[in-house]
């Protein structure tokens, strides 16, 4: 049988997809209708179809997803903001790497009375690793739902324009930066590519850092440590960057010039591969490859999200937890693989061959990139509730070097200057 998006999630959710009724009937019958903020307008799909089926599986019980910010960082600080004046909705999709100040803040509520340890946790399907991520003085304060990882997307159409002649994508930077300047050098409208360097949480700059062996700050997180030369030749990736790109956009300009087909190279979440994968059908050859690991000590850093629990009403609090089992199991995570470029972290279900199947079929680009996930980690978050200042400095600063306007070895001064302050204050 041809598998297509809905067959997946009728087989892989058992037919989690196939109540598919207007979101506000649902909800609006609901005796319980659960409250959820996110920061991702462009899923709204999914999270409709995840209320959906949760409704399916839970008589009496609903969902409403609140638009609060279009990213992970005006989403927190939305959330601080409200907390404030006691505006928190029932739950929120956030970054993992949150949990610790929305823990500390009194925000997010511990799960444990419902969770039960973290080996219980494990126990659902969840990583160790990732488990951890949600600990802040041994309680649990989220449950996760996906990761991603950054990867490397390939106009191959450009490239060979340009004179690529191997029939897989460049595994270097040098092989990269090489071909990049040949595809800027073709005129006109076209930029050789694009590196996301102002992701959420300077994300895309952890991982050059962590790719070549390098860390945030030291083990017992009492002093930066991305100012040694790690942390510099991630900056002099950044500026070399800057040499291919023949226009200085934003990180979504950036995105709509390379799903136009006018820019050779894109280096984003993984998240993205689904929407280029329909921008670029019929249109150019797309191709995608691992981002570079230049190190033997060098790892990834993941992106990993979930779900936490605001609700302090008991009530809600068991309605809130059956939504977050729901959203981290078979159901919710094929739903999560249907509609998004993100990947499943329930281990249960991906070591599941049957869904593993129909996951790959449905998302073919994920094969090549899932061994990856062998040396991912999570993504690091400063110690301090400076973290969304000290992140928007840091962009400012790698704007400057790949823009050319500062020297990479100036700007990651400034970095660690500041970033020392804010840690301070």
């Amino acid at each position: 049988m041809h598998t297509t998006r809905r067959s997946f999630v009728m087989s892989g959710a058992a037919a989690a997809g196939a109540l598919v009724l207007s979101p506000g009937r649902i909800l609006a019958a609901s005796p319980i209708e659960l409250s959820i903020s996110h920061g991702a307008p462009t899923y709204l799909n999914m999270l409709n179809a995840l209320g959906t089926a949760f409704h399916a599986d839970h008589s009496g019980m609903g969902a409403k997803f609140i638009a609060d910010g279009d990213n992970w960082d005006p989403l927190l600080q939305n959330t601080l903001r409200e907390s404030v004046v006691g505006a928190l909705p029932d739950i929120t999709w956030q970054s993992l790497t949150y949990a610790r100040i929305l823990a500390k803040r009194s925000v997010a509520q511990p799960l444990n009375e419902f969770a039960g340890d973290a080996n219980a946790v494990e126990n659902l399907g969840i990583s160790r690793a990732l488990v951890e991520t949600t600990l802040v003085d041994g309680k649990i304060f989220a449950l996760p739902f996906g990761t991603t990882i950054p990867v490397v997307y390939y106009n191959m159409d450009l490239l060979r324009k340009a004179g690529y002649q191997k029939p897989t994508p460049p595994t270097t930077w040098d092989e990269m930066i090489a071909i990049g300047r040949q595809v800027a050098a073709l005129g006109g409208n076209i930029n050789g590519g694009y590196i996301e360097y102002t992701s959420t949480n300077a994300w895309i700059f952890q991982n050059l850092l962590a790719s070549l062996g390098g860390h945030m700050m030291n083990a017992k997180q009492t002093e930066i440590a991305f100012d040694g030369d790690e942390g510099l030749e991630a900056m002099r990736i950044l500026a070399r960057f800057g040499e291919i790109n023949n226009v200085d956009m934003t990180q979504e300009q950036s995105r709509q010039a390379f799903n136009a087909g006018v820019s050779g190279i894109q280096i984003r979440s993984a998240s993205g591969i689904s929407s280029v994968v329909k921008a670029a059908a019929g249109h150019f050859e797309l191709q995608i490859g691992e981002f570079p690991i230049s190190s033997s000590a060098g790892r990834l850093v993941g992106a990993g999200h979930g779900f936490f629990m605001f609700t302090k009403n008991p009530d809600r609090q068991k309605a809130s937890w059956e939504f977050l089992k729901f959203a981290a199991q078979a159901k919710g995570q094929a739903i999560l693989a249907q509609f998004t470029g993100y990947m499943p972290i329930n281990l249960l279900t991906l070591n599941d061959p049957a869904f593993l199947d129909q996951y790959f079929k449905a998302n073919p680009y994920h094969r090549a990139i899932v061994k990856s996930l062998a040396v991912t980690g999570d993504q690091f978050s400063f110690p301090s509730d400076n973290t969304v200042k000290i992140v928007e400095m840091m962009a400012d600063e790698m704007r400057k070097v790949v823009t050319k306007r500062e020297k990479p070895e100036d700007s990651l001064a400034t970095m660690a200057t500041e970033t020392r302050k804010m840690l301070q204050s």
